[in-house]
Protein backbone atom coordinates (compact mmCIF):
# COMPACT_ATOMS: atom_id res chain seq x y z
CA UNK A 1 0.00 0.00 0.00
CA UNK A 2 2.77 2.44 0.94
CA UNK A 3 4.65 1.80 -2.28
CA UNK A 4 1.42 2.43 -4.16
CA UNK A 5 0.90 5.71 -2.31
CA UNK A 6 4.45 6.80 -3.14
CA UNK A 7 3.87 6.03 -6.82
CA UNK A 8 0.50 7.75 -6.70
CA UNK A 9 2.02 10.95 -5.37
CA UNK A 10 5.00 10.81 -7.72
CA UNK A 11 2.67 10.50 -10.71
CA UNK A 12 1.34 13.96 -9.88
CA UNK A 13 4.70 15.42 -10.93
CA UNK A 14 4.49 13.79 -14.35
CA UNK A 15 0.90 14.42 -15.49
CA UNK A 16 -0.19 17.93 -16.54
CA UNK A 17 -3.52 19.67 -16.83
CA UNK A 18 -5.27 22.29 -18.93
CA UNK A 19 -6.24 25.60 -17.29
CA UNK A 20 -9.48 25.90 -15.36
CA UNK A 21 -11.26 28.42 -13.10
CA UNK A 22 -11.04 28.53 -9.31
CA UNK A 23 -13.60 26.58 -7.35
CA UNK A 24 -15.97 28.54 -5.11
CA UNK A 25 -17.23 25.47 -3.25
CA UNK A 26 -17.07 25.20 0.57
CA UNK A 27 -13.84 23.76 2.05
CA UNK A 28 -13.51 20.03 1.48
CA UNK A 29 -11.04 17.35 0.48
CA UNK A 30 -8.86 14.73 2.12
CA UNK A 31 -6.41 17.27 3.58
CA UNK A 32 -9.24 19.39 4.98
CA UNK A 33 -10.73 16.29 6.61
CA UNK A 34 -7.39 15.64 8.34
CA UNK A 35 -6.37 19.17 9.34
CA UNK A 36 -9.52 21.31 9.29
CA UNK A 37 -7.56 23.90 7.32
CA UNK A 38 -9.26 25.17 4.16
CA UNK A 39 -7.43 24.30 0.94
CA UNK A 40 -7.18 27.97 -0.12
CA UNK A 41 -5.85 29.16 3.24
CA UNK A 42 -2.40 30.72 2.86
CA UNK A 43 0.01 28.92 5.18
CA UNK A 44 3.31 30.27 3.86
CA UNK A 45 4.61 33.16 1.76
CA UNK A 46 7.94 33.24 -0.07
CA UNK A 47 8.81 36.82 -1.03
CA UNK A 48 5.09 37.49 -1.12
CA UNK A 49 4.22 34.40 -3.18
CA UNK A 50 1.32 32.76 -1.32
CA UNK A 51 1.39 29.01 -0.79
CA UNK A 52 -2.06 27.54 -0.05
CA UNK A 53 -2.59 24.76 2.47
CA UNK A 54 -3.53 22.35 -0.29
CA UNK A 55 -0.10 22.56 -1.91
CA UNK A 56 1.73 22.57 1.42
CA UNK A 57 -0.01 19.38 2.51
CA UNK A 58 0.50 17.77 -0.89
CA UNK A 59 4.25 18.31 -0.54
CA UNK A 60 4.06 16.99 3.02
CA UNK A 61 2.45 13.77 1.83
CA UNK A 62 4.87 13.50 -1.10
CA UNK A 63 8.06 13.98 0.90
CA UNK A 64 6.87 11.73 3.73
CA UNK A 65 6.01 9.00 1.22
CA UNK A 66 9.54 9.15 -0.19
CA UNK A 67 11.18 9.08 3.25
CA UNK A 68 8.90 6.26 4.42
CA UNK A 69 9.59 4.17 1.33
CA UNK A 70 13.35 4.72 1.35
CA UNK A 71 13.88 3.89 5.02
CA UNK A 72 11.61 0.84 5.01
CA UNK A 73 13.17 -0.43 1.78
CA UNK A 74 16.68 -0.04 3.22
CA UNK A 75 15.53 -1.94 6.28
CA UNK A 76 13.87 -4.73 4.27
CA UNK A 77 16.75 -5.27 1.88
CA UNK A 78 19.82 -4.43 3.96
CA UNK A 79 18.69 -4.45 7.58
CA UNK A 80 19.51 -0.75 7.91
CA UNK A 81 17.63 1.67 10.19
CA UNK A 82 16.36 -1.17 12.39
CA UNK A 83 15.90 1.28 15.28
CA UNK A 84 13.51 3.32 13.12
CA UNK A 85 11.13 0.47 12.32
CA UNK A 86 8.53 -0.68 14.83
CA UNK A 87 7.41 -4.24 15.49
CA UNK A 88 4.43 -3.62 13.22
CA UNK A 89 6.81 -2.76 10.37
CA UNK A 90 5.86 0.92 10.40
CA UNK A 91 8.30 3.82 10.42
CA UNK A 92 8.91 5.43 13.82
CA UNK A 93 8.65 9.10 12.89
CA UNK A 94 9.92 10.32 16.25
CA UNK A 95 12.99 8.08 16.00
CA UNK A 96 16.48 9.61 15.83
CA UNK A 97 17.73 9.77 12.25
CA UNK A 98 20.99 11.36 13.47
CA UNK A 99 22.41 12.71 16.70
CA UNK A 100 20.68 16.05 16.12
CA UNK A 101 17.56 15.23 14.12
CA UNK A 102 14.52 12.93 14.25
CA UNK A 103 12.87 11.52 11.15
CA UNK A 104 10.01 13.95 11.75
CA UNK A 105 12.32 16.95 11.92
CA UNK A 106 14.08 15.84 8.75
CA UNK A 107 10.71 15.40 7.03
CA UNK A 108 9.59 18.90 8.00
CA UNK A 109 12.84 20.34 6.69
CA UNK A 110 12.41 18.51 3.38
CA UNK A 111 8.78 19.59 3.06
CA UNK A 112 9.46 23.26 3.63
CA UNK A 113 12.53 23.30 1.39
CA UNK A 114 10.42 21.80 -1.40
CA UNK A 115 7.59 24.29 -0.86
CA UNK A 116 10.03 27.21 -0.83
CA UNK A 117 11.91 25.92 -3.89
CA UNK A 118 8.81 25.85 -6.08
CA UNK A 119 7.63 29.22 -4.81
CA UNK A 120 11.08 30.67 -5.54
CA UNK A 121 10.98 29.10 -9.01
CA UNK A 122 7.67 30.84 -9.70
CA UNK A 123 9.13 34.10 -8.42
CA UNK A 124 12.15 33.85 -10.72
CA UNK A 125 9.96 33.03 -13.72
CA UNK A 126 7.93 36.16 -13.02
CA UNK A 127 11.08 38.24 -12.55
CA UNK A 128 12.55 37.15 -15.90
CA UNK A 129 9.29 37.15 -17.84
CA UNK A 130 9.07 33.39 -18.35
CA UNK A 131 5.51 32.26 -19.06
CA UNK A 132 3.73 29.27 -20.54
CA UNK A 133 3.90 29.24 -24.34
CA UNK A 134 1.08 28.10 -26.59
CA UNK A 135 3.08 24.94 -27.25
CA UNK A 136 3.37 24.35 -23.50
CA UNK A 137 -0.38 24.77 -23.05
CA UNK A 138 -1.07 22.36 -25.88
CA UNK A 139 1.30 19.82 -24.35
CA UNK A 140 -0.48 20.14 -21.00
CA UNK A 141 -3.85 19.57 -22.64
CA UNK A 142 -2.51 16.48 -24.41
CA UNK A 143 -1.07 15.14 -21.17
CA UNK A 144 -4.38 15.64 -19.41
CA UNK A 145 -6.19 13.72 -22.13
CA UNK A 146 -3.58 10.95 -21.90
CA UNK A 147 -4.01 10.82 -18.12
CA UNK A 148 -7.78 10.46 -18.44
CA UNK A 149 -7.30 7.71 -21.01
CA UNK A 150 -4.75 5.92 -18.83
CA UNK A 151 -7.02 6.01 -15.78
CA UNK A 152 -10.04 4.94 -17.82
CA UNK A 153 -12.44 7.85 -17.52
CA UNK A 154 -12.89 11.46 -16.44
CA UNK A 155 -14.52 10.20 -13.26
CA UNK A 156 -11.49 8.05 -12.44
CA UNK A 157 -9.23 11.03 -13.10
CA UNK A 158 -11.22 13.19 -10.67
CA UNK A 159 -11.04 10.41 -8.07
CA UNK A 160 -7.28 10.32 -8.59
CA UNK A 161 -7.01 14.06 -7.92
CA UNK A 162 -9.14 13.66 -4.80
CA UNK A 163 -6.76 10.99 -3.49
CA UNK A 164 -3.86 13.36 -4.10
CA UNK A 165 -5.74 16.00 -2.13
CA UNK A 166 -5.66 18.41 -5.06
CA UNK A 167 -8.14 20.38 -7.07
CA UNK A 168 -7.34 20.87 -10.72
CA UNK A 169 -6.06 24.43 -10.30
CA UNK A 170 -3.53 23.29 -7.70
CA UNK A 171 -2.51 20.30 -9.78
CA UNK A 172 -2.02 22.62 -12.73
CA UNK A 173 0.18 24.91 -10.65
CA UNK A 174 2.41 21.95 -9.82
CA UNK A 175 2.57 20.95 -13.47
CA UNK A 176 3.35 24.43 -14.76
CA UNK A 177 6.53 24.49 -12.66
CA UNK A 178 8.27 22.06 -15.02
CA UNK A 179 7.57 24.36 -17.98
CA UNK A 180 8.79 27.38 -16.04
CA UNK A 181 12.03 25.55 -15.28
CA UNK A 182 12.41 24.76 -18.99
CA UNK A 183 11.88 28.41 -19.87
CA UNK A 184 14.44 29.60 -17.33
CA UNK A 185 16.89 26.98 -18.57
CA UNK A 186 16.45 28.37 -22.08
CA UNK A 187 17.70 31.70 -20.73
CA UNK A 188 20.77 30.01 -19.23
CA UNK A 189 21.60 28.79 -22.73
CA UNK A 190 20.70 32.05 -24.50
CA UNK A 191 23.72 34.26 -25.04
CA UNK A 192 23.02 37.80 -23.91
CA UNK A 193 20.26 36.88 -21.45
CA UNK A 194 20.68 37.92 -17.80
CA UNK A 195 20.91 34.25 -16.81
CA UNK A 196 23.37 33.19 -19.52
CA UNK A 197 26.10 30.80 -18.37
CA UNK A 198 29.38 31.23 -20.26
CA UNK A 199 30.90 28.04 -21.75
CA UNK A 200 33.98 28.30 -19.53
CA UNK A 201 31.75 28.25 -16.45
CA UNK A 202 30.25 24.85 -17.16
CA UNK A 203 33.31 23.22 -15.60
CA UNK A 204 32.00 24.14 -12.14
CA UNK A 205 29.34 21.48 -12.72
CA UNK A 206 31.03 18.84 -14.89
CA UNK A 207 34.27 17.50 -16.35
CA UNK A 208 35.11 15.68 -19.56
CA UNK A 209 37.71 12.91 -19.62
CA UNK A 210 38.65 9.74 -21.47
CA UNK A 211 40.67 6.85 -20.13
CA UNK A 212 42.42 3.63 -20.97
CA UNK A 213 41.39 1.03 -18.41
CA UNK A 214 43.24 -2.22 -17.84
CA UNK A 215 41.10 -4.18 -15.44
CA UNK A 216 42.50 -6.10 -12.48
CA UNK A 217 39.30 -8.06 -11.97
CA UNK A 218 37.45 -10.65 -13.99
CA UNK A 219 34.74 -8.57 -15.68
CA UNK A 220 32.33 -11.50 -15.66
CA UNK A 221 32.68 -12.60 -12.03
CA UNK A 222 34.25 -9.59 -10.29
CA UNK A 223 36.97 -11.79 -8.83
CA UNK A 224 40.49 -10.35 -8.59
CA UNK A 225 43.05 -11.54 -11.12
CA UNK A 226 46.17 -13.37 -10.01
CA UNK A 227 49.23 -11.41 -8.93
CA UNK A 228 50.96 -12.42 -12.16
CA UNK A 229 48.08 -11.17 -14.29
CA UNK A 230 47.91 -7.90 -12.39
CA UNK A 231 51.67 -7.39 -12.81
CA UNK A 232 51.29 -7.97 -16.54
CA UNK A 233 48.49 -5.39 -16.73
CA UNK A 234 50.66 -2.83 -14.94
CA UNK A 235 53.53 -3.50 -17.32
CA UNK A 236 51.20 -2.92 -20.27
CA UNK A 237 49.93 0.30 -18.69
CA UNK A 238 53.51 1.53 -18.21
CA UNK A 239 54.32 0.79 -21.85
CA UNK A 240 51.23 2.64 -23.08
CA UNK A 241 52.01 5.61 -20.86
CA UNK A 242 55.57 5.78 -22.19
CA UNK A 243 54.25 5.85 -25.77
CA UNK A 244 51.86 8.66 -24.93
CA UNK A 245 54.52 10.70 -23.17
CA UNK A 246 56.65 10.61 -26.33
CA UNK A 247 53.83 11.23 -28.81
CA UNK A 248 53.63 14.42 -30.89
CA UNK A 249 49.84 14.16 -31.15
CA UNK A 250 48.82 12.84 -27.76
CA UNK A 251 45.07 12.90 -28.33
CA UNK A 252 45.25 11.02 -31.63
CA UNK A 253 47.48 8.29 -30.18
CA UNK A 254 45.37 8.13 -27.02
CA UNK A 255 42.23 7.43 -29.08
CA UNK A 256 44.07 4.72 -31.02
CA UNK A 257 45.46 3.00 -27.91
CA UNK A 258 42.16 3.29 -26.03
CA UNK A 259 40.30 1.61 -28.87
CA UNK A 260 42.87 -1.17 -28.93
CA UNK A 261 43.62 -1.75 -25.25
CA UNK A 262 40.94 -0.24 -23.01
CA UNK A 263 38.77 -2.79 -21.21
CA UNK A 264 36.11 -0.31 -20.14
CA UNK A 265 32.78 -1.97 -21.03
CA UNK A 266 31.26 1.48 -21.55
CA UNK A 267 33.68 2.51 -24.27
CA UNK A 268 31.44 1.40 -27.12
CA UNK A 269 28.75 3.89 -26.09
CA UNK A 270 31.28 6.53 -24.94
CA UNK A 271 34.03 6.35 -27.57
CA UNK A 272 35.54 9.75 -26.71
CA UNK A 273 35.13 9.57 -22.94
CA UNK A 274 32.70 10.76 -20.29
CA UNK A 275 31.09 14.07 -19.43
CA UNK A 276 30.30 13.58 -15.76
CA UNK A 277 29.20 15.48 -12.68
CA UNK A 278 31.09 15.27 -9.36
CA UNK A 279 30.48 12.04 -7.48
CA UNK A 280 29.70 10.05 -10.63
CA UNK A 281 33.10 8.43 -11.12
CA UNK A 282 35.36 6.71 -8.56
CA UNK A 283 37.30 9.08 -6.32
CA UNK A 284 40.73 8.19 -7.76
CA UNK A 285 39.51 8.98 -11.27
CA UNK A 286 37.95 12.31 -10.34
CA UNK A 287 40.93 13.41 -8.26
CA UNK A 288 43.28 12.69 -11.16
CA UNK A 289 41.11 14.60 -13.64
CA UNK A 290 40.89 17.64 -11.36
CA UNK A 291 44.71 17.85 -11.38
CA UNK A 292 44.88 17.95 -15.19
CA UNK A 293 44.39 20.73 -17.72
CA UNK A 294 42.51 19.94 -20.95
CA UNK A 295 44.78 17.98 -23.27
CA UNK A 296 46.99 16.61 -20.46
CA UNK A 297 47.33 12.95 -19.50
CA UNK A 298 47.75 11.44 -16.07
CA UNK A 299 50.21 8.90 -14.83
CA UNK A 300 48.96 5.43 -13.96
CA UNK A 301 45.98 5.78 -11.65
CA UNK A 302 44.94 2.73 -9.67
CA UNK A 303 41.38 2.12 -8.50
CA UNK A 304 39.28 -0.90 -7.57
CA UNK A 305 38.62 -1.36 -11.28
CA UNK A 306 42.24 -1.53 -12.32
CA UNK A 307 44.85 0.74 -13.92
CA UNK A 308 43.72 3.95 -15.64
CA UNK A 309 45.56 6.33 -17.91
CA UNK A 310 43.41 9.43 -18.15
CA UNK A 311 43.16 12.16 -20.76
CA UNK A 312 41.30 15.28 -19.75
CA UNK A 313 39.33 16.66 -22.67
CA UNK A 314 37.96 20.13 -23.39
CA UNK A 315 34.48 20.33 -21.84
CA UNK A 316 33.27 23.14 -24.11
CA UNK A 317 34.06 21.06 -27.18
CA UNK A 318 32.38 18.01 -25.68
CA UNK A 319 29.20 19.91 -24.81
CA UNK A 320 29.02 21.45 -28.28
CA UNK A 321 28.79 17.90 -29.58
CA UNK A 322 26.25 16.85 -26.93
CA UNK A 323 23.49 19.47 -26.62
CA UNK A 324 21.37 17.25 -24.39
CA UNK A 325 24.17 17.00 -21.85
CA UNK A 326 24.76 20.74 -22.11
CA UNK A 327 21.10 21.40 -21.37
CA UNK A 328 21.19 19.03 -18.41
CA UNK A 329 24.09 21.00 -16.92
CA UNK A 330 22.34 24.29 -17.68
CA UNK A 331 19.32 23.01 -15.74
CA UNK A 332 21.56 22.03 -12.83
CA UNK A 333 22.90 25.60 -12.85
CA UNK A 334 19.36 26.96 -12.95
CA UNK A 335 18.39 24.81 -9.98
CA UNK A 336 21.32 26.20 -8.02
CA UNK A 337 20.12 29.73 -8.79
CA UNK A 338 16.61 28.87 -7.59
CA UNK A 339 18.07 27.38 -4.40
CA UNK A 340 20.06 30.56 -3.81
CA UNK A 341 16.94 32.63 -4.37
CA UNK A 342 15.06 30.37 -1.96
CA UNK A 343 17.69 30.78 0.75
CA UNK A 344 17.69 34.56 0.42
CA UNK A 345 13.89 34.89 0.24
CA UNK A 346 11.78 36.42 2.97
CA UNK A 347 9.62 33.57 4.25
CA UNK A 348 6.59 33.98 6.50
CA UNK A 349 4.90 30.95 8.03
CA UNK A 350 1.30 30.89 9.26
CA UNK A 351 0.50 30.07 12.87
CA UNK A 352 -1.70 27.33 11.44
CA UNK A 353 1.51 25.35 10.93
CA UNK A 354 2.79 25.91 14.46
CA UNK A 355 2.00 22.34 15.51
CA UNK A 356 2.73 20.73 12.14
CA UNK A 357 3.74 17.08 12.62
CA UNK A 358 4.58 15.58 9.20
CA UNK A 359 4.70 11.99 10.41
CA UNK A 360 1.34 12.13 12.18
CA UNK A 361 -0.17 13.88 9.16
CA UNK A 362 1.17 11.20 6.80
CA UNK A 363 -0.12 8.37 8.99
CA UNK A 364 -3.57 9.99 8.98
CA UNK A 365 -3.37 10.50 5.22
CA UNK A 366 -2.46 6.90 4.44
CA UNK A 367 -5.14 5.65 6.85
CA UNK A 368 -7.71 7.82 5.11
CA UNK A 369 -6.65 6.50 1.71
CA UNK A 370 -7.06 2.95 2.98
CA UNK A 371 -10.54 3.80 4.29
CA UNK A 372 -11.51 5.26 0.92
CA UNK A 373 -10.13 2.22 -0.90
CA UNK A 374 -12.06 -0.15 1.39
CA UNK A 375 -15.26 1.85 0.92
CA UNK A 376 -14.79 1.82 -2.84
CA UNK A 377 -14.17 -1.93 -2.82
CA UNK A 378 -17.30 -2.50 -0.69
CA UNK A 379 -19.33 -0.32 -3.04
CA UNK A 380 -18.09 -2.29 -6.04
CA UNK A 381 -18.93 -5.56 -4.32
CA UNK A 382 -22.43 -4.26 -3.50
CA UNK A 383 -22.91 -3.11 -7.08
CA UNK A 384 -21.79 -6.53 -8.27
CA UNK A 385 -24.26 -8.29 -5.96
CA UNK A 386 -27.02 -5.94 -7.07
CA UNK A 387 -26.23 -6.59 -10.70
CA UNK A 388 -26.26 -10.33 -10.03
CA UNK A 389 -29.62 -10.12 -8.30
CA UNK A 390 -31.02 -8.06 -11.13
CA UNK A 391 -29.74 -10.58 -13.66
CA UNK A 392 -31.29 -13.46 -11.72
CA UNK A 393 -34.60 -11.63 -11.38
CA UNK A 394 -34.58 -10.80 -15.03
CA UNK A 395 -33.85 -14.43 -15.91
CA UNK A 396 -36.71 -15.59 -13.68
CA UNK A 397 -39.12 -13.10 -15.20
CA UNK A 398 -38.01 -14.16 -18.61
CA UNK A 399 -38.55 -17.79 -17.73
CA UNK A 400 -42.02 -17.02 -16.35
CA UNK A 401 -42.85 -15.04 -19.44
CA UNK A 402 -41.60 -17.89 -21.57
CA UNK A 403 -43.74 -20.26 -19.50
CA UNK A 404 -46.81 -18.13 -19.95
CA UNK A 405 -46.20 -17.92 -23.66
CA UNK A 406 -45.78 -21.69 -23.82
CA UNK A 407 -49.01 -22.16 -21.85
CA UNK A 408 -50.92 -19.88 -24.12
CA UNK A 409 -49.50 -21.60 -27.13
CA UNK A 410 -50.58 -24.98 -25.70
CA UNK A 411 -54.04 -23.69 -24.89
CA UNK A 412 -54.36 -22.28 -28.37
CA UNK A 413 -53.30 -25.55 -29.86
CA UNK A 414 -55.83 -27.43 -27.69
CA UNK A 415 -58.60 -25.08 -28.75
CA UNK A 416 -57.67 -25.59 -32.35
CA UNK A 417 -57.60 -29.33 -31.85
CA UNK A 418 -60.95 -29.27 -30.05
CA UNK A 419 -62.47 -27.28 -32.83
CA UNK A 420 -61.20 -29.69 -35.39
CA UNK A 421 -62.47 -32.70 -33.42
CA UNK A 422 -65.84 -31.09 -33.04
Amino acid sequence: MKKTICALLALAMILTLAACGKSQEPPSGIFYDITGIAPDETVMEVDGNAVPAELYFYWTAYNCSVIDYQILSANNYYGAYSDLVGEDGALIWDGALSETQTVNQFALEQVEDTVKFYAALENMAKEYGVEMTEEDKAAMAENRAAAVEQLGSEEAFQEYLAELGLREESFERLSVAAYLMDGLTDLVLEEGSPLYLSPEDYDQYAAYADHILLTTKDTATGASLSEEEIAAKRATAEDLLAQLQQAEDVEALFAQLADEYSQDPGRESNPTGYIYTPGTMVTEFEDAVSALAPGEISGIVESDYGFHIILRRDLTEGLDNDPDQKRAIAETHMQSLVELNMQEAEVTRSDLLADMDPGAFYVSYTARLEELAAAKEAESAADGASDGASDNSADGSSDAADGNTAGNDTAGSAAETGGENG
